[in-house]
């Protein structure tokens, strides 16, 4: 539809008050908010129905909206270090869990 003369935003038309609400936008909120609750009551049962790749793939999606994004970086080998011969991770356990310590000193 194009605006006509008689429909354009003319000056000194002060508009929407400020802080006032879009009737349609607040009954969608509504709307959802309603929706949501709803599933409130089912959705510890439906997590647990997920198959084990689903859980993660729905762990990979969600965890980026709490938890920065680790920046990408790039590793760049001289070239005298064109191969890299040995990588070694070491698993150390946490002072909150001392059975796992004991079980990995035995």
């Amino acid at each position: 539809m194009k605006a006509t003369k008689d429909t354009k935003f003319k000056p000194g038309n002060p508009g929407r008050p400020k802080g006032a609400k879009n009737k349609l936008t607040t009954e969608v909120k509504e709307r959802i908010e309603w929706v949501l609750n709803l599933l409130d009551d089912s959705l510890e049962d439906d997590l647990e129905a997920l198959k084990s790749a689903e859980r993660v793939r729905l762990w990979i999606d969600l965890q980026e909206y709490v938890r920065p994004k680790l920046q990408r970086m790039n590793l760049e080998l001289n070239p005298s270090e064109k191969s890299i011969s040995k990588i070694t991770f070491e698993v150390v356990p946490t002072a909150e869990n001392p059975k796992d310590q004991r079980a990995n000193d035995g």
